[in-house]
């Protein structure tokens, strides 16, 4: 890869930047495209609530947690879960790089699990030509849908709804083809998922509301507790019941979008018995309240950049 003449950002980006380089709203989809300078650097000690991609199309950057580092070059694909620490920033002159904050799909748990590098922070390398120019293609296509769906301070904000509805739609599907590009490619030189912690993810991931324990999935995947909790947490990279409440929790915010349900009766829709620990859950995952969200996505115009 060549170094690029300069950096200057594109409008959008720079806005980007300036706005977002503390924390993005958990319940906001961003993207964006990025040629960063030798000074680049973003610290977020307690993480965002947002799962954050980042991929690196030139130049050198460095992620870290605690103490370990990762060195990020050409190909290398990273996702973080929320929560997780941030401190990455520019390795040398500069750092081009596509990324997204987005909150995954409920269907997506059932096969987007990535080796973990770090805790909270799973590497993928990619080497093919084909793979990485795909790469690129699909996040400079969802970073336009993105900006049409009105994600971006220079977006078209002269959509009408159901336009706004497909580009964010159109926007999601091309982080899916990211992540299944990035799987596809894993499954091409190492084995699939145990076929006891796929079980155990398609039963959890087709109904999230019934009351999964750890000894019903394990009675279902015919092992112990503690074998199941091993391989699951070292093949997916978070514990089941984590997986669990995260899918609970996505579940609840479609819900919230979707229909008039009472926080209460969401709650128990999607398989939490309090509505009180409901809320605090869902405060954290998406950064405000049920009846906070709810008002955000009914009324686009109240969002921030």
């Amino acid at each position: 890869m060549t170094e690029p003449a300069n950096y200057e950002h594109d409008l959008a980006t720079q806005v980007l930047i300036e706005l977002y380089s503390e924390i993005p709203p958990p319940s906001k989809l961003v993207t964006g495209h990025f040629h960063s300078g030798g000074d680049y650097r973003v610290v977020r000690p307690d993480g965002v609530g947002s799962w954050y991609l980042l991929y690196t199309a030139g130049g050198t950057g460095q992620f870290q947690i605690g103490g370990d580092k990762l060195t990020l070059r050409h190909g290398d694909l990273v996702l973080v879960s929320p929560g997780t620490e941030h401190d990455y920033g520019t390795v040398g002159t500069y750092w081009e790089t596509w990324w997204a904050h987005f909150q995954p799909r409920r269907e997506w748990h059932a096969w987007w699990s990535l080796p973990h590098a770090m805790p909270g922070l799973s590497y993928v390398h990619l080497s093919r030509p084909s793979e990485t120019d795909r790469l690129v293609t699909a996040f400079a296509r969802l970073h336009r849908d993105a900006q049409r769906a009105g994600l971006s301070p220079t977006g078209d904000t002269e959509l009408h709804l159901l336009e706004q509805s497909m580009a964010v739609q159109l926007t999601m599907n091309g982080i899916e083809e990211v992540l299944l590009v990035a799987v596809s490619s894993l499954r091409r030189d190492t084995q699939h998922l145990d076929a006891r912690v796929q079980l155990v993810l398609d039963a959890v991931t087709s109904d999230p509301a019934r009351p999964h324990t750890l000894a019903s999935l394990a009675g279902l995947a015919q092992v112990s507790v503690s074998r199941l909790a091993h391989l699951f947490k070292e093949q997916v990279g978070d514990s089941i019941m984590n997986v669990v409440v995260g899918l609970r929790l996505q579940r609840a915010s479609e819900l919230l979008g979707a229909t008039d349900m009472s926080v209460g009766q969401i709650a128990r829709a999607v398989g939490f018995e309090s509505p009180h620990y409901f809320s605090r859950q869902f405060g954290q995952r998406f950064g405000m309240s049920p009846t906070s969200y709810r008002s955000t996505v009914r009324n686009p115009a109240l969002e921030l950049y």
